[in-house]
């Protein structure tokens, strides 16, 4: 594994990164494409579960109790990605609170809501305002040359029964048991991130905001999903949750693969069978490096120091997950993820043996979510778990990929160089 740590969070400076990147660009080897990604930028409504450091006085900012969103962290992200140059910008999943269910409520087909608290504090109305804010925060980014790609998380997709409603018991409508993909969520993230999906087709404002154009954009509907495989057990329409498109550099074409890792009645697990078809298919249109993007990891990290730490994502099942992942090694693609709010960039071989490739797994759900890593563990890396960090990869002249995870603290410290792959793929 190439990868060396560069600097340490709490000594470099943002003046640092101007440097690199300076001289990243005069360097025999130049950066011909960039593009960045991180997960999980939605807060928890409970206090309690909120990181010390985002409170004043022991409380959510008024913004952020309503919107629930990190609204600092994120917008430092969005802002610094933006100094960095990336072309596109990968948000992984739970950007919004969600884990409601984005549907009428049942009484209201027989008796009207009696006020307006009733409407606006549905849990359909709920999603529609989060996505708001959180589109409303990235708006920017799209007039100043970062394309957002959304990925979808289990909290956009997932009705959780266990989620504390605060609507009026007429306004609200029923979860089943657990954390259950719901289709009324998938059609509200269909209506408020839809359009960012299409223009990979209509081409016309990606076009504006990156230069390129997208090739070959495509999802996964039922004449692309593969037969006689589990993805059978995927029972809605997954075209905008899961999709794939290419973009040609001077360094060759790139495919990128956006994958639902909890579509109804697939909670936990990755569309395998339409992502190894539509890997094949990218090759075959001449795709040289592959770049696929989940909400959940196929590799639970290990963050603490000693005990170990149930499974977050795909290996809940894993015999499904090593299927994934021996897609992900025979293309050698990275796989980027979030869930776990936390960072880790590591390899892992195919675990059924079938290829001898090492792909990278790039978790990078510290957006601005509660840590997973509380205050009181002891880490492995005492640093960076529970600091903000993303990921920016570089495509290079020569075909070379290379990536940066960059970061702040948990207390808003100055953004540093965290860690260096000079061969990711």
């Amino acid at each position: 594994m190439q990868k060396q740590n560069v600097l340490n969070l709490k000594t470099a400076t943002l003046a640092v990164l101007t440097v690199l990147a300076s001289a990243n660009t005069l360097a025999a080897d130049p950066v011909v494409f960039r593009f960045s990604t991180v997960g999980d930028s939605r807060i928890d409504p409970t206090v309690a579960k909120a990181d010390p450091t985002i409170l004043i006085n022991g409380a959510l900012l008024p913004q952020d109790a309503q919107w629930l969103q990190n609204t600092k962290a994120w917008s430092r992200i969005l802002r610094t990605v933006k100094t960095q140059h990336s072309s596109m910008l990968f948000m992984n999943g739970d950007m919004i609170m969600g884990y409601g269910k984005a549907a009428i409520p049942p009484s209201w087909s027989t008796t009207a809501p009696a006020t307006v608290n009733d409407v606006v504090n549905s849990d359909l109305v709920k999603f529609y305002t989060q996505y708001a804010y959180w589109r409303g925060m990235v708006a920017s980014s799209l007039e100043t040359g970062t394309y957002i790609v959304p990925v979808p998380g289990n909290h956009e997709t997932q009705c959780n029964s266990a989620n504390v409603s605060t609507a009026p018991a007429a306004s609200q409508v029923p979860c089943a048991s657990g954390k259950k993909a719901a289709v009324e969520n998938e059609n509200a993230w269909r209506a408020n991130m839809g359009d960012l999906i299409d223009d990979l087709s209509a081409n016309v404002r990606f076009k504006s905001v990156t230069g390129l154009l997208p090739l070959n954009a495509s999802g996964l509907t039922s004449s692309t999903a593969p037969t006689s495989t589990t993805d059978a057990a995927i029972s809605t329409d997954q075209s905008k949750l899961s999709y794939s498109f290419d973009v040609n550099t001077t360094a060759g074409r790139l495919h990128f693969a956006i994958v639902n890792t909890d579509a109804v009645g697939f909670d936990g697990h990755a569309p395998t069978g339409w992502l190894a078809n539509d890997l094949a298919t990218a090759k075959t249109n001449g795709a040289k490096k592959f770049f696929v993007f989940g909400h959940k990891p196929a590799f639970t990290y290990q963050y603490l120091a000693s005990g170990s730490v149930a499974a977050a994502g795909l290996d809940n099942d894993v015999t499904a997950r090593n299927e994934f992942w021996k897609v992900i090694a025979q293309y050698n693609a990275t796989y980027f993820t979030g869930h776990e709010h936390i960072t880790k960039v590591d390899q892992h071989p195919d675990p059924t043996g079938t290829y001898t490739t090492m792909p990278y797994q790039v978790l990078v759900g510290a957006g601005g979510s509660p840590w997973d890593a509380k205050s009181s563990d002891v880490t492995v890396d005492p640093a960076n778990d529970r600091s903000y960090i993303w990921a920016t990869v570089n495509v290079h002249a020569s075909g070379r990929v290379s990536m940066g995870t960059f970061g702040f603290s948990n207390t808003f410290g100055p953004t540093a160089l965290v860690e260096r792959i000079n061969n990711l793929q």
